[in-house]
């Protein structure tokens, strides 16, 4: 198999790690050394050409082939079964209803978060129980590989293009999958249209903020409401449009499930409870002026009314609900807020089961 891409000679690993340091190529973790070898591996798995493009990575456009792609896989530790991981979540981050060049430039301290769910988080061994933000081989390195994709492809750089005054830790890596033996509703990509066994949706957001619902199904979805709609969020008070992201624990949404309750019946509570009331928005707001008003809220907001109600987003369908995490604890819930209407919206795409075991 031909290589287009430059190779270099060194002593030992760490000869490359200091060089990868030296040239910029990583964001101040150590990388793993590309050799042809595990790069070819990596190629031959996903069954794609080398020179395949696959698209131009925001914010400075650099062109993603196959090849580049699979040395950025390498470099963070993938095995080849987790490449078209990669591949499917750098797909639906290049579809523009993600905005990917936004989500990395916005001063907003959101990132690409990777959700994978389906018969694939079992067969690759994701970590997909305690710790799910956390540990876990497959969720680590393909959050890194994403993130060295955008480093290295995308030049998203901080003090250069990358703005975000203070981010968050899914800047190095931020990949997390579904308990997809706990989840007691279909998986996540499901709720996009796909009929692919697994899939991956990707989301720009905020890191987890926890929550603790220690009552029945109807006071946690009362805590769920009060917590997303909080004054501080770009959802509610800036942007109002944008979307968000509820990983439930398994054991929450088992005991929300079995009171009846359906991802759709959760989706429209949140919208219709999960509001502030304007008087109260005004307060917080920077610059809000009634004459213009908040273009980002649904049309029937009455915006010269100080008591009208503002849901936390334009519509249901824009909350989304994942099942993630460990069942020793029976009341924990992590709310990831969106951007706001400008970008980083869910995209899904499905995910091939691996071809080999590799």
């Amino acid at each position: 198999m031909a290589l287009a891409s430059r190779t270099h000679e060194f002593k030992d690993a760490w000869d490359f790690i200091e060089l990868a340091f030296e040239k910029n190529w990583t964001d101040g973790l150590p990388v793993c050394p590309p050799t042809p070898e595990r790069v070819e591996a990596m190629l031959d798995h996903a069954g794609r050409k080398p020179d395949e493009v696959v698209g131009l990575v925001p914010p400075q456009n650099g062109e993603a082939t196959i090849e580049k792609l699979a040395i950025q896989c390498v470099m963070a530790g993938c095995k080849p079964s987790y490449f078209p991981v990669v591949l499917a979540a750098l797909d639906a981050m290049l579809d523009e209803r993600f905005n990917l060049y936004g989500v990395e430039t916005t001063t907003h301290a959101n990132e690409p978060l990777t959700v994978v769910s389906g018969p694939i988080v079992k067969e690759l061994g994701f970590n997909y129980a305690d710790a799910v933000f956390g540990q876990g081989r497959p969720n680590a390195t393909i959050g890194r590989a994403i993130r060295l994709i955008l480093w290295n492809l995308g030049g998203s750089y901080p003090n250069l293009n990358a703005k975000a005054p203070l981010s968050h830790p899914g800047r190095y890596t931020f990949c997390v999958a579904e308990n997809i033996e706990e989840n007691p509703w279909p998986p996540f990509h499901k709720d996009f249209g796909l009929t692919s066994e697994s899939g991956v949706v990707v989301i720009g957001v905020e890191s987890p903020h926890g929550m603790l619902t220690l009552g029945d199904a109807q006071s946690t979805l009362y805590t769920w409401a009060d917590t997303i709609c909080r004054m501080g969020g770009n959802n509610i008070q800036y942007a109002n449009g944008g979307q968000g992201l509820l990983v439930i624990g398994p054991k929450v949404a088992q005991k929300v499930a079995a009171a009846g309750w359906t991802k759709s019946d959760i989706r429209n509570f949140l919208f219709d409870n999960a509001r502030r009331r304007l008087g109260d928005l005004k307060r917080g707001f920077y610059n809000f002026d009634p004459s213009v008003g908040n273009p980002g809220w649904p049309k029937w907001v009455d915006q010269k009314n100080d008591e009208t109600r503002v849901p936390v987003v334009a519509d249901p369908s824009d909350l989304h609900l994942a099942v993630a995490g460990g069942t020793a604890a029976h009341w924990f819930t992590a709310w990831c807020p969106g951007w706001g209407l400008m970008g980083g919206m869910a995209v899904a795409r499905p995910v091939p089961l691996p071809k080999k075991s590799a």
